[in-house]
């Protein structure tokens, strides 16, 4: 569904209702209201794109076989109150069926992600005094709260986005449309199965959940056996899948199975990140080997152990090895940095991301799979990913074998 005026959930509502899964592409105007953008975006079953451009016109439905084109917005008016006009064309009987299938594709791959961060902004924008009802006017007052989305076709030369551009989209896509919706399925789904052992009782339950997802990958998915699992498309099956694992971790005595770290340890970790990298003042006093022993808190970085080469430190134990190799890499200047900009630093946090893995945040040693992990333990709004948590994602059913950095 495309849309530039979205004000109305019902035929979004109806669809998911009945299991349908939606793609929405819509408009930052003066029209579209931050309170159906909310409802959109909280449903489970729809995913949401935007432009900002004033120039972006197009209404456009396609509903299995069918596709509707034409004048009627998504709005209460446009499609109730208001004389519309608009043309359905069939798969079976009209040609222009498969060019506008293509059309909303090229829409949907050119139009921004929308995440919680973005909507917010959204939100805030809209509360404003100074919020213009003039589209002329709205586009360029929207501008000073998120970053412009621009239709390629509407602007000579643009046949393709800037590579910073595209690279911040796909981080976007691969986080907010595919991993943290399921990573939310998963967590809703699991508590209802009686999730929650009791020496994590009282703490994040993100902590738990990043330990459960770790667990899975190395006892039930060793190997190569977290690719191999059938995928599941239906989430009552994903649902059953979970369910079987939830007891099975329940029941365990051995949640660290071999790993690094046990739950209280764990525990302390994730205390430790958000008690001195997560405050730029406590930040700004730490010695490199603490901030070094900080940043083992996360899973990500422990596995570059792997990575370190024997010759470093002959006799010393592979944790300070690495630390070893980390500082010769890293000032703890840039280290500090890094993490400061990325944990507090201002704006986008998916684009803070995307500076500390591809820009000029960049450090030796602490990858995509470091960051995001990072970022999730700082920010309480975003849950934290690593390879090994994608892994088990992936076990429980979710198309995510692909998202796996470096695979």
């Amino acid at each position: 569904m495309a849309a530039p005026f979205f004000t109305t959930n019902a035929p979004i509502k109806a669809l998911t209702d009945k299991g349908c899964d939606v793609r929405l592409i819509i408009r930052f105007s003066p029209i579209t209201t931050p309170q159906a953008l909310r409802q959109a975006f909280e449903n489970s079953r729809v995913k949401v794109r935007y432009f900002t451009d004033s120039k972006f016109p197009t209404k456009l439905y396609i509903i299995d076989d069918i596709a509707l084109v034409g004048s009627a917005n998504l709005t209460h008016d446009g499609l109730q109150a208001n004389r519309e006009l608009s043309v359905l064309l069939g798969q079976d009987r009209d040609d222009a069926f498969n060019a506008l299938r293509g059309l909303f594709d090229d829409l949907w791959n050119d139009a921004d992600v929308l995440n919680e961060e973005v909507l917010r902004q959204y939100e805030k924008a809209f509360k404003s005094r100074e919020k213009p009802q003039d589209e002329d006017a709205f586009e360029r007052f929207i501008h000073k709260f998120v970053d412009p989305a621009t239709p390629k076709s509407i602007v000579v030369g643009s046949n393709k986005k800037s590579k910073e551009r595209a690279f911040i989209q796909g981080f976007r896509q691969k986080y907010d449309e595919i991993l943290v919706p399921a990573h939310h399925e998963i967590l809703e789904v699991a508590q209802q199965n009686g999730f929650g052992r009791p020496e994590y009782a009282g703490q994040d339950t993100q902590i738990e959940m990043g330990r459960f997802l770790g667990w899975l990958r190395r006892t039930q998915g060793s190997g190569n056996g977290w690719r191999e699992t059938s995928l599941l498309s239906d989430p009552k099956d994903r649902a059953k899948r979970i369910a079987e694992y939830v007891q099975i971790w329940q029941s365990t005595d051995d949640t660290a199975k071999g790993d690094v770290y046990h739950a209280s340890a764990e525990i302390e970790n994730i205390a430790n990140i958000r008690t001195y990298l997560c405050d730029p003042n406590e930040l700004a006093h730490l010695s490199f080997d603490d901030l070094f022993r900080y940043l083992t808190g996360c899973h990500a970085f422990l596995e570059r152990l792997r990575f370190v080469s024997k010759d470093i430190g002959e006799g010393l134990s592979g944790l300070e090895r690495l630390r070893i190799d980390f500082q010769k890499k890293n000032t703890l200047e840039a280290v500090v940095r890094t993490v400061r900009y990325l944990l507090s630093g201002p704006g986008d946090a998916i684009e803070r991301a995307y500076d500390c893995v591809y820009g000029g945040y960049k450090l030796n040693g602490f990858g995509e799979a470091g960051v995001m992990e990072l970022l999730g333990w700082g920010d309480p709004r975003r849950p934290p990913f690593n390879n090994r948590s994608i892994r088990g994602i992936r076990l429980l059913g979710f198309d995510v074998e692909h998202l796996v950095a470096g695979e």
